[in-house]
């Protein structure tokens, strides 16, 4: 098993470089969109264009970094954060972890809300999908934040990459999250989707 190691062979971001993804519901397996995603700028940052084949306005994603994300468009609003959020860490070992604390304003409120993320290098994994079969490595994230929506408390996400580095992106990704309802009794008992995107096509 490849025990990883840094991350500089990641691809480099290029214009025109894209990857299209298929949205499944994780519990019925029902197909709910396909995204096509494609770099349209680098100047200043990486300007990720998306689009939806079931014209949904689904947002733009927005690294000043490669591999840092400013405008996050995976989940119920866009999120913009104060300060970026790794999609990966500098180094793909194993047990590699990295927390971060920073605020993010949800869709086009100017509201701020509180976001604490740990990401974890947990494994490299073989994935193989309809166009072939991947060397990827599995990160996975636990979310807690504020949410925009006051009547989810506790809010707790988690938001899982097969990310393969040759060709700059995830070929899946799984996110989930729960939440506690004010005024019920017992734990976690609010859901969010679950979600899990699969690559279809990449150039």
């Amino acid at each position: 098993m490849n025990q990883g190691g840094p991350a500089g062979s990641v691809r480099a971001p290029a214009i025109g470089q894209s990857w299209t993804y298929q949205k499944f519901n994780f519990y019925n397996s029902q197909r709910l969109d396909t995204v096509k995603e494609e770099i349209v700028s680098v100047d200043g940052g990486v300007r990720i264009s998306r689009r939806s084949n079931n014209n949904l306005d689904v947002g733009d994603e927005f690294q000043p970094v490669w591999g840092q994300v400013k405008q996050d468009p995976y989940w119920d609003l866009l999120q913009t954060y104060e300060t970026p959020m790794p999609l990966w860490l500098d180094n793909f070992s194993v047990g590699q972890t990295q927390a971060n604390d920073t605020h993010y304003q949800s869709g086009t409120s100017s509201f701020r809300y509180w976001i604490s993320v740990k990401t974890t290098v947990t494994g490299w994994d073989r994935v193989t999908l309809p166009i072939g079969t991947f060397e990827t490595v599995r990160i996975e994230k636990f979310i807690r934040l504020n949410h925009h929506d006051i009547s989810k408390l506790d809010c707790i996400r988690r938001d899982t990459i097969w990310l393969a580095p040759e060709i700059g992106r995830w070929v899946a990704r799984e996110t989930d999250g729960e939440f506690r309802v004010p005024g019920r009794r017992g734990g976690r008992i609010g859901r969010e989707d679950h979600f899990r995107w699969q690559l279809e096509s990449w150039t």
